[in-house]
Order: C-alpha cells, then structure tokens, then sequence
C-alpha cells in the first residue's frame, strides 16, 4: 500500500494536469456543440494508453523500490547493481552515493591496515618487555639482590612504555608539540646522563664536549628521536667501543664503531618491523626505533641520513631547519 501511494504521490502532477486536459476538451466539445461521441472514443483510447502505461510505470517503479529495499541490507556490497534511472538527477544521486561508498571502503582499508599495525606493534612489544620481566623474576629469586642488574632491567621497561606511548601519540590527529629555540646541549645531555649505566656497563668510551648550541625544535620530541639513536649506537657498539656526538646549530651528528649496518638493509631501516641482518642475528632488534625516530623527525620537518659500513661502524645525521618554517 506504501508503494502505491508513493507511486501516485511521485505523479500526481501528471495526473492532476491530464484531468485540466480532459476538462478542456469537454469544455470546448461542449461549446462548439461537437458530438460527444467522438469526445468518448477519443477519451477512451487515451485513457487506455495512459492505463497501460502507467501500469508499466508502475511496475518499474515497484522492481527499483524492491532492489533498493534489498540493498539497503548489502549496500556495501552491491553498489556496482544499483537500478539505473533515465532520470538525470537520480543518476546524480547515485554518483554521489558511489562515492560515498568509495571513500568509506577507503576508510575501512586505512583502519584495517593501521589495526594490524597496531596488533603486530603491540605483539612484538609484548615479546620485548617479557625479557626484561623475566630478569627481574629471575634477580627477585636470588637470596642477594643485584640492585645494578635490576635498575638496568627497570630502565628497559621504562623505555617499552615509553615507545608504546609514543607510538599512540605519533598515530593521533592531535599533537603537543612545542616549537621554540631550544639548547640542543641539554637535550644531549640529559639523554647522556639516562645512559650513563650502559656507557659504564659496556665500558664504551664517549667523546662529547658540551657547549651551548641553539636549534628550532619540540625539547621532548627531539629528546625522544635523539635517544632512540643513542641507544641503538649503545646496543650495536661492542664493550671496549666508542661513541662520538657532535652538535651545531645545523646538525647533530652520532658515530659509532660498532657492529654496522649491511648495505642491502640501508634503504629500509625505517620501515616499521624491520630488524635488519645484524637486527635478527644479534636479537636484539624490534625495529622500531628507528621507524619511530624517523616518523617524529619527520612531524618536527627534521631531515635524518645514516651511513654505515659493516664491522666499521654507523654514521647518523640529523639536519635542522635554518629557518624557523614550523611556526612560519
């Protein structure tokens, strides 16, 4: 019933004009003194026509509300099998949809893949703080605690938490980052000063002579970046080794001459995962540092280069805006 008086609804314009023709029609019959006999057949066919095809109309009408009526259950898939419609505006109507559809099948594509970024993430991240963990089981087990040992375990979940909490930030919409001149020296050594532990423990000779060097940058983000490289230097550079940090106003640099990064794995050691040959064979690599750090430096328009040759050490370079173009 809904349908029909939809349908009437749709032409009632039609049908209220063809009742003023036949008014006219009569009208003028009458005034003439025509015979009403021709007025009748005449009426007759073009009320017969307009039947037939109106019943025709009408069931057209009836196929395209039935198919859309299924479609609104499995729109998303059978957008391609929407009626088609001599009507130009309900053509547009369909484009519209169309894309509307595509955009949101974009979407879905985009949540799905950052969904299992954050599930292969949150995997790798979950196997990387059980280590630590498990030390620390194994110390608390001992009758003589090694309070060293267990601080420097502590230390390592501190920064897990720390990288998953970026990872979330690094992934929001919204950002803190505060851009303003900062002292590139208190960065370096405020990191240093977290490592110091592992400079002593690996006995790793550093060589940084601290001055006051002034660059455009977020002090926190640039902190976070900086120490995922300081770490890898730590993590990569054998006991005995060392580690050399210089700053400008223009660049930061840290070199290593540690283990080294082959050739073939240059090009994708900021991909996210990517642990790299030395990465898998020393298991010490989650491959996500580097992708954070490159992903932060990016956000604050830093531009970072890593040159390495394989037992001679790594080459990193941080290069700074000389412009102020982030609040520009």
């Amino acid at each position: 019933m809904d349908i029909i008086k939809s349908y009437i609804k749709k032409n009632l314009k039609i049908y209220l004009l063809l009742i003023v023709f036949i008014f006219i029609f009569v009208l003028i019959f009458y005034l003439y003194n025509l015979p009403f006999e021709a007025l009748f057949y005449s009426g007759s066919l073009c009320f017969v026509a307009a039947l037939i095809t109106s019943i025709i109309d009408f069931n057209n009408y009836r196929k395209s509300y039935i198919y859309l009526k299924h479609l609104e259950s499995n729109i998303l898939n059978s957008m391609e099998d929407l009626p088609k419609s001599l009507d130009i505006r309900v053509e547009y109507y369909q484009k519209i949809i169309e894309r509307l559809h595509n955009e949101v099948e974009k979407l879905k594509i985009e949540d799905n893949k950052k969904m299992e970024g954050l599930v292969d993430y949150y995997s790798m991240w979950i196997h990387q703080i059980k280590t630590p963990i498990a030390a620390i089981n194994f110390l608390l087990d001992n009758e003589e605690i090694d309070v060293k040992a267990f601080r420097q375990e502590l230390f390592k979940i501190e920064r897990y938490v720390e990288m998953v909490l970026t990872y979330i930030r690094l992934g929001s919409e919204t950002s803190d980052y505060v851009i303003t001149s900062i002292n590139l020296d208190e960065v370096v050594r405020e990191n240093i000063k977290k490592y110091a532990t592992l400079f002593i423990n690996k006995k790793i000779k550093l060589n940084y002579v601290s001055h006051e060097t002034y660059v455009i940058s977020d002090k926190k983000w640039l902190g976070f970046a900086f120490e995922q490289l300081l770490s890898n230097a730590i993590k990569y550079t054998k006991s005995g080794g060392e580690i050399s940090i210089n700053i400008s106003e223009s660049k930061l640099v840290i070199e290593d001459n540690g283990i080294g990064i082959y050739e073939e794995d240059l090009p994708r050691i900021f991909e996210q995962s990517f642990t790299g040959l030395n990465g898998r064979y020393e298991k010490k690599s989650s491959g996500l540092g580097l992708y954070l750090c490159k992903k932060t430096l990016d956000k604050l328009q830093h531009k970072i280069e890593i040159t390495s040759e394989i037992n001679k050490g790594t080459k990193v370079e941080v290069t700074f805006p000389v412009k102020d173009t982030l609040r520009d």
